[in-house]
């Protein structure tokens, strides 16, 4: 299984990202294993992890339970080993997989980490949208995904980065 990720700053634009990439595949059902949620796309061979609300394609997987980690950990060990899904690729984006366990489970598995950069006043108009995240809140996450981009093996994008299938 090919597993791709996408970290960055809040509001640098990754669950547009891979809104834009669900947009090229078919149609998909959503899949839910307790903390573990995701849409599957058999046409495609794609998982997507994420939270979804009625109506909503794609709405990122900052709002999932912080207490998912180690249920994902836990599914995402078993599925890359099972031959299943063998020629599939794992999709995911965001806070809740942009920790330490997360990034040594998909640096062990030769996962494809993509850190998406967006200029200030970028991340500053998106982010007047969003009252949750406030300026204190807002440097520690760029510190974190800061680490989290010097420490792992990512590769560096920068706005309009476009995945395919």
């Amino acid at each position: 299984m090919k597993i791709i990720g996408l970290i960055g700053e809040p509001a640098s634009g990754k669950s547009t990202v891979i809104k834009n990439y669900i947009a090229t595949l078919g149609e998909g059902t959503i899949v839910k294993d307790g903390l573990v949620v995701y849409t599957c796309y058999n046409d495609d061979r794609v998982i997507i992890a994420g939270k979804y609300e009625d109506g909503v394609t794609f709405c990122g997987t900052d709002t999932l339970s912080k207490g998912c980690g180690p249920k994902y950990r836990t599914w995402l060990e078993a599925v890359v080993k099972d031959p299943a899904f063998e020629g599939w690729t794992f999709v995911w984006e965001g806070e809740r997989f942009s920790n330490n366990p997360f990034m040594e489970m998909f640096e062990r598995l030769g996962a494809t980490i993509y850190y998406l950069e967006a200029d200030e006043e970028t991340l500053d108009e998106r982010n007047a949208d969003r009252s949750n995240q406030n300026p204190t809140w807002r440097k520690g996450m760029r510190t974190r995904m800061h680490n989290l981009r010097d420490k792992y093996p990512v590769e560096i994008v920068q706005q309009g980065f476009q995945l395919v299938n």
